[in-house]
């Protein structure tokens, strides 16, 4: 088994962030609003640079940005991940229900919220297979 290093996964996280931060500055730009989407290509950049470095330190936060890690960082990385989810659909269900209330149109909101319930399902019907 070939053991990875820090340096051949350091830029997973740097990736991630240049390529949906260019993705968001161009679709930005697009709409027609110039500074902010330079803004947001700047912040990008910027975040990308400093998870590179931080990325190539010890320690769990740089393995995670790594995407590697032991177990006991994967499990912070998979606990991390589910209270991330709940904190999203708490979040638009709540949203969901004040532009209900207001009058408004909540299908962004609820489509949300039936992508994240549909992509638990699924995730459950996959790895309880596997086990």
């Amino acid at each position: 088994m070939i053991e990875t290093t820090k340096r051949e996964h350091r830029f997973a996280a740097s990736a991630v962030l240049a390529v949906g931060g260019a993705a968001l500055a161009l679709a930005t730009w697009r709409s027609g609003d110039g500074g902010f989407a330079v803004a947001l290509a700047v912040f990008y950049a910027i975040a990308a640079i400093v998870a590179w470095f931080w990325a190539g330190g010890s320690g769990d936060v740089a393995a995670l940005l790594r995407a590697g890690g032991d177990e006991r960082q994967q499990s912070i990385d998979l606990r991390a991940t589910a209270y991330a989810g709940s904190a999203a659909t708490a979040f638009s269900l709540a949203a969901a229900v004040v532009q209900a209330a207001r009058g408004g149109d909540a299908f962004p909101y609820t489509f949300i919220c039936a992508v994240g319930g549909a992509a638990y399902i699924l995730a459950v019907a996959l790895l309880r297979g596997r086990s």
